[in-house]
């Protein structure tokens, strides 16, 4: 299954709630309106903490500020997706409203192939 992971930034200066709330009340619903046909599952991340995992001191506040999951069926989804996106007046709509609450030069988007074996831990 081909999935899309998308790494956000809020801006600099943005509260932690109204980032959310931003991206909760227009930028999601924007996506789904344009999109949502072609996903099969979307999910919003909020993190609360960061696990430590280097030596180094990191903070919630250095780390990203959602993680964005969204599942496609197949490839012509994710194409057609980019097709939907490319539409001058779809792709100014989406990009006006990220410059509202999303660092975008720190967003990274990142298509990945999940695996999923079906098994739990514990």
């Amino acid at each position: 299954m081909l999935k899309m992971v998308i790494l956000i930034k809020k801006k600099p200066g943005m509260s932690r709630e109204d980032f959310i709330n931003h991206y909760e009340t227009s930028h999601a619903v924007i996506g789904k309106r344009l999109l949502g046909h072609l996903w099969t599952k979307y999910v919003r991340n909020y993190p609360i903490s960061v696990m430590e995992y280097q030596p180094e001191d990191v903070s919630v506040e250095d780390s990203y500020d959602a993680v964005t999951e969204i599942w496609f069926k197949d490839q012509a989804a994710v194409d057609e997706m980019a097709r939907i996106i490319n539409i001058p007046e779809n792709n100014r709509l989406i990009l006006e409203d990220e410059e509202k609450f999303q660092d975008r030069v720190k967003t990274r988007l990142l298509m990945v192939e999940e695996i999923d074996n079906g098994t739990t831990l514990g």
